[in-house]
Order: structure tokens, then sequence, then C-alpha cells
């Protein structure tokens, strides 16, 4: 089989990058890791400036790996991104699957062209951030921001730290990330509610709840993790209700998108005391701006959005593609389809 593939773009928080500026970043042996996938493989690994300027492929591609800004106007500025008109050059009567490097694909969903398929990047990335989520508990138990503040002020004082055996994490959205972070925190006795729209059971979890049921699971949590794709249904879903309904001294991690928590409501319920503290990894604007009260909230832990942070990204990004094309080939279904009804 003849098979002609694009790939453009930086996956984002990929390391090593030949010319990150340009979205290079493939190695020889990925390259040869996608050509191996059939017999007559052209492949291209194109500078998102040369698309954006008007070239387009030698030959019409039927798959492509992009990262891509797509119909999103707020993140055309990411380093190595390839922005909607660069991605319009690649789109062909011929394409069959677009393969994104991001999880999440609101950005795509409403631009795709009868007939292509769309791929997410679903699990490249779930052990380095369910890794960060734990991290973050762990930190914020045995009180590492102040240990550190009294190392720096040569200062012997104990501190009341905490097991983590026997409390409650619930976790909203349980899939590839949802699910890691779960294991990891069943490893140390925490005691996993999943969170899902219909109440699906999820192995991983002790108990799965209805989205319905979210304050419910709440009133018991000591952890709150965002693991959800943005959909009408989660977009602001973690508002101030849902923060009050927490255990006193509750700690939230949102490692999906901003705008499935109030922002504003989290920083109050930090002033306030009712959380102890967050780890916010994406955020509505970003970069976060200098004066956004987050930044000062007692507690809080902002990351730049880069909780997937991996040696191991970029081979991850592959190894999910070479399926993809591998299933392309054979004429199997493809794996990490996005439902472009449901959003995810």
């Amino acid at each position: 089989m003849s098979l002609n593939i694009v790939v453009a773009g930086l996956p984002k928080a990929v390391q090593g990058a030949a010319d990150p500026d340009e979205g290079i970043w493939l190695t020889e042996q990925q390259k040869q890791r996608i050509t191996a996938v059939a017999e007559d493989v052209w492949l291209e690994h194109l500078p998102v400036s040369a698309l954006h300027a008007g070239e387009g492929p030698q030959r019409p591609p039927h798959a492509i790996m992009v990262e891509t800004s797509g119909s999103k106007k707020g993140i055309e500025g990411e380093q190595g991104i390839l922005k909607m008109p660069g991605l319009e050059r690649l789109l062909n009567p011929d394409l069959k699957l677009l393969q994104s490097m991001s999880a999440g694909a609101e950005h795509l969903v409403g631009i795709m062209p009868e007939g292509v398929v769309l791929a997410n990047a679903g699990g490249v990335a779930a052990n380095a951030i369910a890794e960060t989520v734990i991290t973050g508990i762990l930190a914020e138990a045995k009180m590492l921001r102040q240990r550190w503040a009294h190392h720096d002020a040569k200062e012997w004082q104990e501190l009341p730290a905490r097991e983590l055996d026997g409390s409650v994490m619930s976790v909203l959205g349980t899939g590839n990330i949802g699910t890691v972070t779960a294991r990891m925190a069943r490893a140390m006795g925490i005691r996993t509610i999943g969170i899902n729209r219909r109440g699906n059971k999820v192995e991983g979890f002790d108990e799965i709840r209805t989205t319905a049921e979210l304050h419910a699971a709440l009133t018991i949590s000591d952890y709150l993790v965002i693991a959800a794709p943005l959909t009408s249904e989660t977009n602001g879903l973690i508002d101030a209700e849902a923060l009050a309904a927490m255990k006193p001294g509750g700690w939230v991690a949102n490692v999906s998108r901003g705008a499935v928590h109030d922002s504003a409501a989290l920083v109050d319920a930090l002033h306030s005391g009712h959380l102890n503290g967050a780890l916010i990894d994406c955020h509505v604007t970003e970069p976060l701006p200098a004066d956004d009260p987050l930044w000062e909230a007692p507690g809080a832990l902002v990351f730049p959005h880069d909780s997937h942070a991996s040696q191991l990204l970029g081979d991850r990004q592959v190894d999910v593609f070479v399926d993809n094309l591998s299933r392309l080939v054979a004429g199997r279904e493809f794996r990490n389809v996005v439902d472009l009804t449901r959003g995810y």
C-alpha cells in the first residue's frame, strides 16, 4: 500500500526537539518507525513556517499527525504550533486520519472534513500527569513548602505532616489520566471515587458515581482531581458550590482544561482557608497573566500547562501514530477516535 504521511507542529512539552520553533522534533529512529508501517511510505516532516507561508506538502497526505491550534485562537502563539491556515493546506480528498498530538480535541471537532477520522493523543501523557498530581498531594501532606522555607531560614522546626492512608480522592473524568492517577493513589491507601457522566464502571477505582452525584462525593473527599475533557457539560462544573461541598482543608488539582473550574471561586476558597491548596496546570488564559489572583492565593501552585513533560513524550506520540497507521494499512478501526458529537 502506498501511504503519504505528514507530521507538523511541536507536541507541547516534548523534549530535545531539533528545531522547536519550526515544530521539527522527530528523531531518525522515530521516522524509521513511521516509514516501516508499509512497503511504500512517503513521510514529510514539515516546518510550520513553510505551511504558514503557503507551501504545501509534495504529496497529498493520507494521514497527518499535527499539533495545531485549530479553531482556538488563544493558543496560536505557542511555540512550534501549526495554525489553522497551515492545517488547511494538509486537508485533501485522500486524507483518512488526523492524529492530534493533544488529548483535548475541542479545538478540532468543529472543523473536521467529512470522511476524516479525528484521533487524539489520549494516554500519551497519562503517566507523567498522574505523577505530577501525586507529587502535589505528597508535597501538601508532608508540608514540603513549609519545610523548604525552614531549610532556607536554617530553622529546626517539627511539623504536623499527615499520612495519605485512609483519605479520599474524587477524580472527575475516568479516562486515561484519571485512571492512572487513581491507580497510583490507591497504592498509597487513598480511596478513589471516579466521576463520569453515566456512572459507567471503570476498572481501577474503588467506586464510580455519576456527574449528578459529584457534590455528594465531594463532601467526603480530601482531594479532587479534575481530569475531564472540556465540553458544554463540564464547562464551569467545578464552581463555588462544588468547592464549598468539599471537606474543609481539601486540595484540588486541575490537569485538563482551565474552564472546567471557576478560578475566582477557587481563589476565594483558598483565601478563606476552606481549601488548603491547589495545583492548577491549565488556565483559561495562557500564559497566566502576572496579575492573576491565583499567583498569590495561599497554597496555590501554578504550572505552565506542562504537567505532562517527560523525556518519553515523543516516543509515546509516535507509538499511538504508528499504531493507527498500522490500523489504516490493515483496514482496522482506529485507536483513540474522538466522537465529534460528544467532543472527546
